[in-house]
């Protein structure tokens, strides 16, 4: 797998997952964690349309790992699968 669709992968993936937190209502309750979650896809997705697939799956990552941090201490980590 390139760059490219590694990134695109892993944007893909975030946007399932943050569709997951909001049917949680984890949104709600987290409403910092959400607005940081935002921020790094929206981020990830601009330096994908620029081209920075590197930078692009480092931001999409990096907001997974907000949301999955709150999965487990919600325990909601081994309900869910991507």
């Amino acid at each position: 797998m390139n760059s490219e669709e590694r990134a695109k992968k892993d944007i893909d993936k975030l946007d399932r997952i943050v569709v997951t937190f909001k049917k949680l209502k984890l949104d709600k309750k987290y409403p910092k964690v959400m607005e940081y979650v935002e921020n790094y896809g929206a981020d990830a997705k601009h330096f994908f349309e620029k081209g920075d697939y590197f930078t692009s799956f480092g931001a999409a990552n990096y907001a997974y790992g907000f949301i999955d941090a709150v999965l487990v201490i919600e325990g909601k980590k081994d309900e869910i699968i991507l």
